[in-house]
């Protein structure tokens, strides 16, 4: 009598049967109707697991035995490892990958993985005794900012202000910057960002365009006058600044009495170039004069600090000069105004303030200027550590560490420079309590031989004929 498949192989010597045979095996059952297509599917996949885990199979696209929501940390082309970040947890893991892991942005197109970058939060699929990656996607639950201008950071709040949305900041946030860990701490005003999150919580935040810092030399005949950097950066010209612009090419504009000159320079990240303006050229000052028409009428108008007479034509000298407008029970103005010709004419009109205290800085205020509610005491601003290091306040050069100065409610950039040393900066919002503030951070990180820093420039010289 003839005996059947299932027959010879109850006689014979036990069978290893292979992850493709079983499937073949699997899918025949089904058409014959002895399992359902969900039967099928939980068949295959538990035993392509249990074949790769025996070792007798290498794991197929797809074969895996753990899930994760998780933050690219770090990724090592060379070694094609990656390092993710729980996010539940904030655990560390690395797990490798090569040609059979699938990558898939968020609606199941195939992916690169040149295009997946550090901080992109994905859901993963791995197998965890060989520490394998078999597939990611952009995660379907994570949400996106780019090109993020307008946001504010309180760390010790855990809260953070990401365009209009408000949302809560983890303690296992990931920051990078050119592919390298980051603290929160270092992004300033200024600096572009991308952040990503699930639901109302920040887990990444990647700075795609940071800042350098910009220090003039031989500018002794600049002093008082006005360094505009792009449309990044309007400031008074101080002995020693040293100023946190954002990365890029720039015309600087510099202007003084005699002085309408505009030079270029680039800024890269984390560098500082020097401009040299030992060779301006210095004119007889033009002289402007400025028509005030303003209300309500007993409005008082100061320029560069100086209270004025606007009942008639006030002179000022050809360039910027800070304005602050001011009348009781209004809202101060305060913006910069640009001296360019004979005559002008300016027209203010101050809004009644919606409370005592409030002021109104319009879209020209210059930035590190001190409205008229703003903190103006004997109070201290401290910086303990660390200790002999050069501090900037935002550009003005305040002393060597330790250091204090006058306390100004508001946000500000703090600047840490010493030579041999990595350029710090941190933005800092200044209390409006009548108490004396406390700084220490962290101990500047030595150069690398491959970093430039210092960089001396002369830009390219043009007069705007102004």
């Amino acid at each position: 009598m003839r005996r059947g498949f299932w027959g010879k192989v109850g006689r014979s010597k036990p069978v290893i049967f292979t992850a493709a045979v079983l499937s073949i095996l699997t899918a025949g059952l089904a058409a014959a109707g002895f399992l359902s297509a969900s039967d099928s599917k939980g068949f295959a996949h538990e035993s392509t697991y249990e074949s790769y885990d025996s070792g007798f199979v290498v794991a197929q696209p797809g074969s895996y035995d753990s899930v994760d929501t998780a933050v690219v940390k770090e990724i090592d082309a060379g070694m094609q490892r990656i390092t993710f970040m729980n996010v539940e947890t904030g655990r560390y893991y690395t797990l490798k990958y090569d040609g059979t892991t699938v990558i898939q942005d968020k609606y199941g197109s195939g992916m690169s993985m040149e295009q997946i970058s550090h901080g992109d939060i994905v859901d993963v699929t791995f197998l965890r005794s060989k520490k394998k990656l078999s597939g990611m996607k952009l995660s379907e639950s994570a949400w996106v900012l780019e090109n993020v201008e307008k946001y504010s950071f309180d760390v010790l709040g855990k809260s953070a202000e990401v365009g209009s949305g408000l949302y809560s900041i983890q303690n296992n946030l990931v920051v990078s910057s050119e592919g390298k860990d980051a603290q929160l701490e270092d992004v300033v005003r200024g600096d572009v960002l991308t952040v990503s999150g699930v639901g109302n919580s920040v887990y990444s935040v990647v700075v795609e365009e940071g800042h350098g810092y910009l220090r003039l030399s031989n500018d002794e005949y600049l002093k008082g006058g006005w360094i505009e950097v792009g449309q990044s950066v309007i400031q008074q010209i101080t002995e020693d600044m040293l100023l946190v612009v954002p990365e890029g090419v720039y015309d600087v504009h510099l202007t003084a009495p005699g002085i309408d000159e505009i030079r270029q320079v680039a800024i890269a990240r984390n560098q500082e170039v020097t401009l040299n303006v030992g060779d301006v050229e210095v004119e007889e000052p033009k002289v402007g004069r400025i028509l005030f028409a303003v209300s309500p009428s007993d409005t008082v108008v100061s320029i560069d600090g100086e209270e004025v007479d606007i009942s008639a034509p006030v002179e000022l000298e050809y360039g910027l000069h800070q304005m602050v407008a001011e009348a009781a029970g209004y809202d101060t103005i305060t913006q910069y105004i640009k001296v360019s010709q004979e005559l002008a004419s300016i027209s203010l009109t101050l809004e009644k303030s919606l409370e005592e205290d409030d002021s109104y800085d319009n879209a020209y205020e210059i930035p590190g200027s001190v409205s008229a509610n703003e903190l103006s005491s004997n109070y201290k601003v401290y910086i303990d550590s660390p200790s002999d290091v050069e501090v900037y306040l935002d550009g003005v050069y305040m002393g060597i560490s330790p250091v204090n100065f006058r306390k100004e409610a508001g946000m500000h950039t703090i600047t840490l420079r010493k030579p041999g040393y990595v350029t710090k900066s941190y933005t800092v919002q200044i209390d409006e309590e009548e108490r004396d503030v406390t700084y220490s951070f962290t101990d500047l990180v030595k150069e690398e031989p491959s970093t430039i820093s210092g960089n001396t420039v002369s830009g390219n010289k043009s007069v705007s004929g102004n």
